[in-house]
């Protein structure tokens, strides 16, 4: 490998293949791990592969359950296509005895269903689970203006483009060739270090001796590939021998308490206080506690994802894993919703909404934090709701106008 210089991931579609171990090993003998994209066909007929690959610690994301083009398919007829590998992929996790890290999912030819059904098809992969691939330090100005940051599904700062070798083996000089290039606003950046971290797309099925012929290319250059972010991240309930991190922690980012009353949080609501780990470092924490309006609801207290830019976990989808997890843990212990007091803040009001929360109710309150006005607001537009609360706070003069979120659980 050339001396290091950026980052890189390697994710590799229409997984798994009669010899998918084989593949494994050799990038686990490489010190690669690798986000592999499978159909769930493949998986009905290869299970016990799609197992030593989550054992030997790479990570399976949904790449549908036949290889279709999304932008031919109904909303429905996507649902299923997803919801079946689903299904498939948690038995396989299951049988691994791993606990699943990540919901990723990727588009059969990156079809994403055009302009005209991408933007209910994010809806959909937002509404069954999926996250933001976690992938700091993609900077190129294409991947920006089409909004990858925001986008759900997984998509590629470099292809191979080794599904051209359906046409013959001869294309693989072109394919090794067209490594060398350097072009980064057209996808070609490898060789560009400094620069753009980079997402690199393979398949699975490509004949093994070209397999390890664009490995070896890809390792000749100025990349380090780095597990994804979201396979060093696991979410659990906090332990009261977690006090020395997650309490300074939350009193930094959230709100501050003694010691003492922290760990009665704890007891008072057990298995309700999250916390999401590397290893032994913090990536965020989310907690709350049944709610004194209502029996069936539980209330969402406090949320927060580690921003020390030096940590890669800042808009990597952590938040929103840690949300799911919670409301997870509300479901299984009877309750039907949750609530929550935004910041007076659009960017947090905006992550509430993407993941599927709805504005109910906005509150005014004064600077001591004391509550003017409270008004319901869930028969609103959006636009509506946006307006009033800014006629509360010019009527009050209040500190903030925040809005309370409600969701209900399935």
């Amino acid at each position: 490998m050339a001396d290091a210089a950026k980052r890189a991931w390697l994710t590799i579609d229409d997984a798994p293949t009669e010899d998918f171990r084989q593949r494994v090993d050799e990038l686990n003998a490489r010190g690669i791990r690798a986000v592999w994209f499978c159909l769930g066909e493949r998986l009905e007929r290869y299970p016990e592969e799609a197992v030593h690959a989550v054992r030997n610690g790479h990570i399976l994301g949904n790449h549908s359950y036949d290889h279709p083009a999304f932008s031919k398919l109904s909303l429905e007829e996507a649902r299923e296509q997803i919801a079946r590998t689903e299904r498939l992929l948690d038995g396989i996790y299951a049988r691994a005895g791993v606990p699943r890290p990540v919901k990723l999912f990727r588009f059969p030819y990156l079809d994403d269903g055009g302009d005209i059904k991408r933007d209910e098809l994010q809806s959909l992969l937002c509404g069954m689970g999926f996250e933001q691939p976690g992938f700091p330090g993609v900077t190129y100005p294409w991947w920006k203006q089409e909004g990858r940051p925001e986008r759900i599904d997984v998509g590629c700062t470099y292809d191979t483009w080794d599904w051209r070798l359906q046409e013959g083996g001869e294309m693989l000089p072109e394919l090794l060739a067209r490594m060398d290039e350097h072009a980064p606003e057209q996808g070609k950046g490898l060789n560009d270090a400094p620069g753009s971290n980079e997402v690199i797309m393979m398949h699975a099925w490509i004949p093994m001796d070209a397999f390890r012929l664009l490995l070896d290319r890809l390792q000749a250059k100025p990349l380090r590939f780095d597990p994804p972010v979201h396979l060093t991240v696991q979410i659990r309930p906090a332990a009261i021998s977690d006090l020395p991190i997650v309490h300074p922690f939350q009193c930094d980012y959230l709100h501050r308490e003694s010691a003492e009353d922290w760990k009665r949080r704890l007891a008072d609501v057990p298995g309700m206080y999250l916390a999401a780990f590397a290893d032994e470092d913090l990536a965020g924490v989310c907690y709350g506690q049944p709610s004194r309006r209502r029996e069936d609801a539980a209330d969402l207290q406090g949320i927060a994802v580690n921003l020390d830019h030096r940590k890669p976990y800042a808009r990597r989808g952590i938040g929103s894993r840690l949300l799911r997890a919670f409301e997870r843990v509300c479901a299984e212990r009877g309750f039907r919703r949750i609530g929550v007091g935004s910041a007076d803040d659009p960017r947090v009001e905006s992550f509430y909404q993407a993941n599927g929360y709805r504005p109910v109710e906005l509150v005014a309150k004064d600077a001591e934090g004391r509550e003017l006005e409270r008004v319901d607001i869930r028969a609103e537009a959006a636009e509506q709701a946006a307006e009033r609360k800014e006629e509360l706070r010019r009527k009050h003069g209040a500190a903030e106008v925040i809005f309370i979120f409600e969701k209900t659980l399935d």
